[in-house]
Order: structure tokens, then sequence, then C-alpha cells
């Protein structure tokens, strides 16, 4: 049979994806300028602020007029920066606000010790000297004083030579909502920078050490818009103090020029004066020296695109004070001093461990705790985290999280678990594919429940392989989960191959039936009440015999069983084309894919669309065993697949969904949903007893017998009344007529409405009992549904033990007695 002809949508969408891929989004606009042109303009703005920045001093930016004790009113005072002068129109007013609350963090964070206040001069707790890691937490907004939107601002008259797009419609990153959710993603610079503090009388001081830091803040608007930014932000870090400033930068924002003038005091200014003149110098060079190579803006919010732009769209800019926590809190000494060195050596021996590990020993590594204050000076409001001391420990605490290096060795850990959990899956279908390795055993399985599992698998090897590429301290974890997934993907495909190839010509039958629709008679009929009528045969039309070999190879019979049909020629459709196994395989890639691409862009949707979309792909996913359900109702089979393997893969694919349903800490911070998962555990469990109930008491238990197609029933109820017609098996005849086929003792009374015969069973020839119920007598008991299991009647009236003969039709689909073709279990 000729390959099916692939389907032409299928083909447009993988040019569309291949296109979306190789090539990059450009512009819709003819740039009137060059990229080199914007780059060159742009680092030549970047060169003045940098200078603005080396000739300014502490408060030359005191955006608010003051009066002094004795009367005097001090003008305010602006720097020459984008977004700091006082024609941009930004709601400074709430500059010194910000400040205060940024203190007032710092201040709760590291308590008075014995009624002093030791983190204004630099003496507080021991604190992490490497803040790096990732956090989250909860916020709440606080708007300004003054109120703001984006038609406060003339952007064109207050940066000229750029051209805005959407800058008279609302901006992006303006939250709106009273609370949401904030993950912070710290890195912090290898080097520390030594310098001499101010003397005390100018605290608070900033601790003599300081390093280049920047930071990818997420914030969610879960009660607002219910939108989430992603946004990077640059700035410095003072280790003794704890103390992170950070900000935004843009075309309309010079934020990390400006950044020394929003720290809380002159020390802070003019250590990170110091820092940022140096650092920023560098970059700027390297940048003009590589100006028609990297096309990248330094210093650049925008995460998605960097780049340099003609046409930027503009947002609400963020400055964020963050305070890092000692991971050990100071305790309170009576009378005498603290001795913060012991703490500090303590947090040293952590640090160089987890940075350079050696294999000593180190206690418990404590959580990374930040409490921070964000403020917006062009749209006007403050985002607070939520936490002491305006809200109880037990309410929040703050952004929690881990350092870098333990939530790096989390990721390890957790990937070589699920490398042990997908090499599990790969066994346990290694063994269903010893126990399921003929045609008969392979026809039980559905197509469907193992389609499913190789979907999953592969989009595991596909996000294993192309994180692989990248990942530098997971790489040997992502490697071993890329070559188990690719084992259990390729075992998998041979296994649903196979599949495919035994029930082909069933698939084939299916369509053939439903294009004719002949017109069906029985081979014998059923006597009322005694056996079922055996399997139903077309009338009217000559089917070419399959025989089956002894080696159980049954491709060459298919094929030539297949061109030994005549074709029919005349003016009749021909009937649909069956697709091939490949054509298959490409819809499943095709479908990977999309589900892949959705669930990434879903991490930009609201939060209620988002979680009904992955609800549904786990309760798809975990729908697994649904179309093995189906197919033993189809087909009248009490059980296809091996109880290991259903509770096994069962357990098995569930624990990764668990883990980031459950653990509130999972490495990629997704909003946990406990009872969503409990109701996917519980379908889980729910199909299982399903399988248990088909096996137990039948596949066809409950279902109406017009919903499914006809089948032999091998666990007939045997009554008396088939004695004068002939429906009872072969040997099981009354004693007066053929006493020496029950060589036993007269009928055994098991019930007042069941008689126990017995008969030999001709593959183990061994003794079979068999209810038989009375006539007249109606037999539906619990026990009598047991009691049928221990036996199996066969179309031609043969009977064998339940065992016995579902063993042998593991081999062969005939009766061991006649030879006649049995209709498959």
């Amino acid at each position: 049979m000729p390959p099916a002809a692939q389907s032409p949508a299928g083909a447009f969408l993988f040019i569309l994806f291949l296109i979306w891929v190789f090539f990059p989004e450009g512009d819709s606009r003819n740039q009137s300028l060059a990229v080199s042109d914007l780059a060159v303009d742009r680092l030549a703005r970047y060169r003045d602020a940098l200078d603005v920045l080396n000739t300014t001093a502490w408060a030359d930016f005191a955006p608010q007029n003051k009066t002094t004790e004795g009367g005097h009113v001090v003008e305010a005072k602006h720097l020459n920066l984008t977004g700091f002068r006082e024609s941009d129109g930004f709601a400074w007013d709430d500059l010194e606000t910000f400040k205060q609350k940024g203190l007032k963090l710092s201040r709760h964070a590291v308590p008075p010790v014995d009624g002093n206040q030791r983190w204004d001069v630099a003496q507080g707790g021991a604190m992490w000297t490497d803040a790096s890691g990732t956090v989250h937490g909860d916020w709440v907004r606080k708007p300004g004083s003054v109120s703001r939107g984006f038609d406060s601002y003339n952007l064109s008259r207050s940066v000229p030579e750029v051209e805005w797009t959407g800058h008279k419609v609302e901006w992006a990153r303006n939250v709106t909502g009273n609370a949401g959710r904030m993950m912070l993603r710290l890195s912090g610079n290898k080097t520390l920078t030594r310098y001499e503090q101010l003397p005390r009388d100018m605290a608070p001081l900033s601790g003599g050490i300081i390093r280049s830091v920047r930071g990818t803040a997420t914030i969610e608007d879960t009660a607002g818009s219910g939108l989430n930014w992603e946004m990077k932000l640059w700035g410095v870090h003072w280790p003794r103090q704890g103390v992170i400033l950070m900000t935004t930068t843009s075309e309309k924002f010079e934020g990390i020029f400006a950044l020394p003038h929003l720290s809380p005091g002159p020390d802070f200014f003019q250590s990170s004066q110091m820092l940022l003149n140096k650092t920023l110098a560098r970059v700027i060079r390297r940048k003009e020296e590589h100006v028609h190579v990297d096309q990248r803006m330094p210093w650049s919010s925008d995460v998605e695109n960097p780049l340099y732009t003609a046409y930027p769209s503009p947002h609400c800019e963020y400055i964020m004070y963050a305070q890092v926590h000692p991971p050990v809190p100071p305790k309170s000494t009576q009378g005498r001093d603290a001795v913060p060195g012991a703490t500090e050596d303590t947090i040293n021996a952590i640090e160089s461990e987890l940075q350079h590990p050696v294999g000593a020993p180190i206690p418990r590594i404590p959580e990374l705790r930040v409490s921070a204050v964000v403020y917006s000076p062009d749209c006007s409001f403050f985002l607070e985290t939520k936490g002491p001391p305006d809200y109880p420990p037990s309410e929040a605490d703050h952004l929690v999280g881990l350092k870098r290096e333990v939530q790096t060795h989390q990721i390890k850990t957790w990937l070589l678990l699920y490398a042990l959990v997908v090499f599990g899956q790969v066994r346990l279908l290694r063994d269903q594919m010893k126990e399921s390795f003929t045609p008969s055993t392979m026809g039980r399985i559905s197509f469907g429940t193992i389609g499913a599992m190789l979907i999953v698998d592969g989009m595991t090897f596909t996000a294993a392989a192309t994180w692989v590429s990248s990942a530098a301290a997971t790489f040997l974890p992502t490697l071993a989960l890329m070559f188990v997934s690719f084992l259990s993907m390729t075992i998998g495909g041979s296994f649903l191959a196979k599949i495919y190839e035994v029930q082909l010509p069933e698939s084939r039958g299916r369509r053939d039936q439903s294009s004719s629709s002949p017109s069906t008679t029985t081979a014998q009929g059923p006597t009322p009440g005694l056996l079922p009528g055996p399997v139903t045969a077309a009338s009217g039309r000559v089917e070419t015999p399959v025989i089956v070999p002894s080696d159980q190879d049954i491709s060459a019979e298919i094929a030539s069983a297949a061109s030994a049909v005549p074709v029919s020629r005349g003016g009749s459709p021909s009937a649909p084309q069956t697709p091939t196994f490949q054509a298959i395989i490409g819809r499943f890639i095709l479908f990977s894919l999309c589900v892949s691409f959705l669930a990434i862009s879903s991490s930009t949707w609201y939060p209620r669309p988002r979680s009904v979309f992955l609800n549904t792909c786990a309760f798809a996913y975990l729908s697994m065993w649904t179309p093995q359900i189906y197919r033993n109702t189809l087909r009248n089979c009490r059980r296809a697949l091996a109880w290991r393997f259903v509770l096994g893969q069962s357990a098995l694919r569930l624990l990764p969904i668990a883990y980031f349903w459950l653990k509130h800490d999972n490495f990629l911070y997704a909003t946990t949903d406990a009872p969503a998962f409990v109701a996917l555990a519980g379908w889980v469990w729910v199909q299982v007893v399903v399988l248990a109930a088909q096996q137990v008491v039948g596949p066809r238990f409950g279902v109406p017998l017009s919903w499914a197609p006809d089948a032999w029933d091998y666990h007939p109820v045997l009554r008396e009344d088939g004695l004068e017609g002939g429906g009872l098996p072969v040997g099981l005849v009354a004693p007066d007529e053929r006493g020496s086929l029950d060589r036993h003792a007269p009928a055994a009374h098991d019930k007042s409405s069941r008689v126990v015969r017995h008969v030999d069973c001709a593959i183990c020839r061994e003794v079979l009992e068999l209810p038989v119920v009375k006539a007249g007598e109606d037999e539906s008991s619990v026990s009598a549904v047991f009691a049928r299991r221990m036996y199996m009647v066969t179309p031609c009236r043969h009977v064998f033990h339940m065992a016995c003969l579902e063993s042998w039709l593991r081999f062969r689909l005939q009766c061991p007695i006649c030879r006649e073709e049995l209709p498959p279990t």
C-alpha cells in the first residue's frame, strides 16, 4: 500500500515554524538611521552622562525646596541627566520618602544591640558577602504623593532625538493592583572593591566594601491588571551593610549614572561614585571599540529585546532599595558587647565552601532573605515587600529564597532524580514489552496510551537537549536526563511501531465496514439464555484469511493477503487511506512543539488562564489510561497491561507534577496548586480502579450493549436449560447421556441454585469444576461473578481453565482442541 499523502496544513505550519525560528524579527518600518549610528549616538550621550557623574557631589540632586532651622529656604537642585532634569517632570517629591523607607528596612533587619543602633556605623550582624541567588515573595502597592500618568509627560520635548512608539497610551510596567508577587534574581560581581569610610559622625556608613550587582525582577500584578513584567536592574551592593541599590536605565531615564545621588547617605554616595566611575567607563570604552559588532544597548532594562532601536516604547522606571538580612540574627548581650567575629567566621566558611567546595563540614545553609522597597519616579508609586515590621511574620516574610550555589545544587539533584524516574519508566516499559511480545498481547494494548507517554518523553528529551547546550554547572545531570529520555523515547517508539503494525489490519477492517456497511449474520445461532453468539462475520464477502505462522511473523502474511484482495474498479468511492506510522509520529512531533511553545508563552499570561491551561495539559497527560479502558471495552478484553506497569507508571509520572504543583520553592518558582494536584492524582487512581474493575467484573460491566460492538464472552453463565439445545460446552453433559465423559461422582450441589460439574482441561489435564445454574433459577450474586472467572468457554464450545487458555492465547488465537480461530480476549 503506498504511503498516505501528507497533510498540507501540517507542512504549512511546519514551514511557518522554521521561518519564525531562523529569521529574526525586524522592524516593520524602514529605520532612518543605521543601528551602528544609533549606537554611536547613544554612547556619546552616555559619555556626557558619565562626565556629569564625575563632576557632581553629594546633595547636588535635591528636587525639593528645603527650609533650614533659621528659616532660610534652600532651592531645589537637579542634574543634567535625562529623567533628573526639572523640565522632565518626574515625581521626585517622594525621593526622601523612598530613602527613609529603605533605612527603616535596614534598621529592622539589624536590630539595636543593648539599645545601640549598630547598623548605622556598619557594626551590625554578619551578612552574606555574595548575595547572588533567587528570592520571591509578596508585595503591596502604595501610591505616591502626586499622581502621574502617561499623559503627564511630553517625551517628544524631553527626549527629542528619539521617535517614541506607543507613548500616548498606557505605559508598560504600570502596576495598578494593590498586591502581587515578585521574584528577584541577583547576580553579584566577583570583584570586591575596598575604600576608606567617612567618619562616624557622617552616619549612616556603608561598610568599606562595595561590588557591582545586577538583578532581574519579575513583578506579577495579581490583584490588578493580572499581567507580569520582567526587567533588568543594574546597581551596587555594599556587602557589610547588606544594602543593594539598583535602577533601570532607558532612553528617557539615565538611572545608572545618577545612582549615587539616590543612596541614603554621603558615605554610600562617595563609594558608589568611585566604583561606577570605573565600571561605567570600562563598559562604554568596550562598547565603542565594538560598536559595529555589538548591537546590545548597555544597562538596558528590556529582557526580551536589549538591542538598539530607533523606535523605543516607554515604560515605567524603577529604583530598588534592597536589604539583605543577616543569615544568623544577632543576639542581644546583656551589659557587654557582642562578638561579631564568631558569626562572621561561620558565614565566611559557608560561603567559601559553597564557592570552592573542598568537602569541609559546614552547618545547615541558611536561606537568603531580602526586604525591598521599589519606587517608580515617573509613574509615582511604591512597591514594598510584604513582611515585618508592617506585617506579622506568620502572614509574610518579605522575599525568601536560596543562594545561587544552593539553588544550583538543588537543580542538579532534581535533574538526577528526574533522570532516575524516567529510567524507572524505561524499566517498566521494557518489562511490559517482554510480556507483550506476541501479536495477541500487543493487539490488546491501546495505541493512545503508549502514544501519550511517548509524546511527553519526547518533550522531555527536547527540553533537555535544548538546555544542555547552554548548561554550565548542570551539564552532566542534564546530559543524563537527555540520555534516559532519549532511551525511553526510542524504546517506546519501537514498541508503538509494533503495536501499530499488529493493529493495522484491525483499523483497515473497521474502515471497510464503515464504508460498505454490510449486514451481519451469525455463523451459529445462540441458544437464548445459555451462551452468547460468536463473533459476527460480514455476509456476502469473501475474506482472505490471514494465517499466523508458527514464528509469529505476520508482516509477510498481511502483505500477501492485502495483495490478494481484488481492487474494486467500479464507480464506488475508495476506502480512506490509512496513515503511515511515520505520518503519525510527525503529528506527534508537531503537537508536542505547539504545546511546548504555548507552555513557554503562558508565562506572560494572566494567572487564571495560565493555571487553567497548565492544569488542562496535566489532566490530558494523566488521562493516559482512558484509551486503554476504551480499548478493553471495545475488544471485551479484561487485562492488557501488567499491574506492575500500570501502578509503576502511574506513580512515576505523577512525581514530576507533584514537584511543581506542591513544592513551594521549586526551581522554576512556579505557583503551587495543591487542590489541583489532589484532583489530578485522584483522576489517575480512578482510572486504575476502573482497569481493576474491568479485570474482576468484566470490561463491559455497566456499559449498554448498544454502545459496544458484538464480542465473544469467554465467561458465560452455564445453565442446565442448555442440555436440550446443545448450548453447554463439549464434555459437560448429563450423566445418563455420556457418562463416560463425566468420570467423576454425580453432580455436586454447591448451593440451592447451582450444581458443580466436572470436566478435564485439555491443556493442563487437570479437573475443572464448573458451576451450572439450575433450570429456571437466576444467579447474579458476587460469588457467581468470581466463580465464572475460573473457566473460559470458546465459540466452539470447549472449556478450559482461565489461566491455561489465557497463556495459550498469548501465542495462538486458535482452539487447542479443534484449531478453530478464536476471537481476541
